[in-house]
């Protein structure tokens, strides 16, 4: 076994040594709860119609940059996943059983907290997914430090989430609702228009703030959810709002990935019309359409012409990074806004309307 495949083993097996402890402490230490009003059985119909629904979509969001919005593929798969998504929202209204109970949602503030919860977190995964890439392949640092660069995230997040809390007890959920996405989107904005420019210690600064941000925001949105519904609702109203936090982070990668590799293409053609290169260095140029990594367009061509193919390839691949995160901040902006429309105190209501 090489050290690549010795590395990929150990990160997966670091998996299951966190999860046995996880499992045990849950079992033995966290209270159980149950929905006296629950019906029995499952509801298999929502669930196949939200998996396939929600895999179509995504498939034809990834497949939109290559083959483009006309192609029969991607209308065909946008089509049926909306259509499926649609016929889960009927079928969801009248089942025994449902997974997503539609009835939750006449709390406004269930309804509004899962929105921000949308918008957060589709900023939050489509830039930390893009980061990377700005890292490594536009600013050349190595692995190792692109991912050292995360750090300071994870420890505030830690380090101040009891803190955070004690803010929601001073000023109630709707303030740091406000306030947190508003900095995240600072953050996301800034590093955005650092992509291309700046030190390495900066990028570490501005990760800060978005951290800042988000461990500002965390505490009240957990505490919003489960305020927002009846005691024996908490349960599905926590797994919907988890399902709300999973979607957005499958869809920002998918649509926002998509914008990134339009941007990306259009600007590798706009350079191929406006400067004159070599045949070795446009045939580079022309390779790197449609992909985020460097290397493989660069592999065949050496010297010269290989410093002048990565020059040109790195301006447009920071240029589509840069227009995803300062998209992403415009959707962690429009979290902040959705935060102002939260009541001021939370009104527990009854999901059964009665």
């Amino acid at each position: 076994m090489d050290c690549r495949s010795f590395q990929l083993a150990l990160d997966f097996f670091v998996n299951p040594l966190l999860t046995v402890p996880t499992v045990w402490i849950a079992l033995y230490h966290v209270p159980g709860s149950r929905d006296p009003e629950a019906k029995p059985g499952l509801d298999w119909q929502g669930a196949l119609l939200v998996l396939i629904g929600l895999g179509s979509i995504t498939y034809g969001l990834i497949a939109l940059p290559i083959l483009e919005w006309r192609a029969p593929l991607v209308l065909a798969s946008l089509s049926l996943g909306l259509i499926l998504l649609a016929t889960f929202v009927w079928v969801e209204g009248r089942s025994r059983a449902p997974m997503l109970s539609l009835a939750m949602f006449r709390s406004r503030a269930f309804s509004v907290i899962n929105i921000l919860t949308l918008l957060l977190y589709g900023a939050l995964g489509g830039a930390f997914f893009f980061l990377p890439f700005a890292l490594i392949q536009v600013r050349g640092y190595p692995a190792a430090l692109a991912g050292a660069a995360f750090l300071p995230f994870t420890i505030i997040m830690a380090s101040l989430s009891h803190w955070a809390g004690g803010l929601l007890d001073r000023f109630g959920a709707r303030l740091p609702l406000v306030i947190g996405p508003a900095i995240s989107a600072l953050g996301l904005g800034l590093i955005g228009w650092m992509v291309s420019r700046g030190a390495y210690w900066e990028f570490l600064v501005l990760i800060v703030i978005l951290g800042f941000g988000m461990v500002i925001s965390v505490a009240p949105l957990t505490t919003t959810v489960i305020n927002s519904v009846p005691a024996n609702q908490t349960g599905i109203a926590s797994g919907i709002n988890n399902a709300v936090a999973s979607v957005a982070n499958l869809f920002a990668v998918a649509i926002l990935g998509a914008v990134a590799l339009g941007v990306l293409n259009h600007a590798l053609d706009r350079h191929l019309q406006g400067v004159t290169l070599s045949t070795e260095v446009q045939q580079a140029i022309q390779a790197a359409h449609g992909s985020f990594v460097i290397e493989p367009a660069l592999s065949k061509i050496q010297g010269a012409d290989r410093l002048a193919a990565e020059t040109t390839i790195r301006g447009p691949l920071a240029e589509s990074i840069q227009s995803v995160l300062l998209i992403a901040a415009v959707l962690a902006i429009s979290a902040a806004a959705a935060g102002t429309l939260l009541p001021r105190s939370i009104k527990i209501t009854d999901p059964t309307g009665s």
